[in-house]
């Protein structure tokens, strides 16, 4: 089986030693998302549906750039360090995914990320 790797912050990926996304048996698995600018500094500090808005977004470029939408998700994890915030913002979640149908969804709540202002992590497999 072959893969392919797509990198969205070629230099940034590089240097933490992972790619955007990664395409094999028919799946793109694409990494952990956070919102974060192009030199990976924080968007959004600690304000969970502003993080949200922007994770959805680059998700949705990482998807278009391999001529998908979010109707091909089929798996989606999503990391939060406080689950009662993220429960508050939802409704951003759901509305991306308004009149498709809902992948398979986990939501776990953690200690922290990997950039201590970011409050949540979306990745996702879809199918092509």
């Amino acid at each position: 089986m072959s893969k392919r790797t797509f990198h969205f912050r070629r230099e940034g990926e590089h240097a933490f030693g992972y790619a955007q996304a990664v395409s094999a048996g028919g799946l793109l698995f694409v990494s952990g998302t956070l919102s974060v600018d192009a030199a990976f500094k924080t968007i959004g500090a600690g304000d969970m549906r502003q993080q949200l808005e922007i994770v959805y977004s680059a998700l949705g470029e990482t998807l278009r750039a391999h001529d998908l939408e979010f109707s091909a998700v089929v798996k989606e994890t999503v990391f939060v360090t406080d689950m009662n915030a993220f429960l508050s913002a939802n409704d951003i979640r759901v509305a991306v995914y308004q009149g498709l149908a809902f992948p398979a969804a986990t939501v776990v709540e953690v200690r922290r990320l990997a950039f201590p202002d970011n409050v949540v992590e979306i990745e996702i497999v879809a199918t092509f």
